[in-house]
């Protein structure tokens, strides 16, 4: 079932998950997904990277969310 075209049962497009927030284990909001990153390859997620700001910081930091083993 084709619920629009960057998206299947099965599929979801990488610009649906760019901006999707992450939460901490407390339901605190802790940043968004600012990029996933594919391996040529496989065809497979590498990893996300997630982006958040420290309250009261101007600057915003990134950190690697790795997807399962190696």
């Amino acid at each position: 079932m084709v619920t629009e075209a960057r998206e299947t049962e099965s599929l979801i497009g990488s610009d649906k998950v760019e901006g999707t927030a992450v939460y901490g284990p407390d339901d605190t909001k802790i940043g968004t997904i600012a990029r996933v990153m594919i391996n040529k390859m496989s065809g497979k997620v590498s990893y996300a990277v997630l982006s958040f700001s420290a309250a009261f910081s101007v600057s915003a930091t990134t950190i690697i969310l790795c997807h399962g083993s190696r």
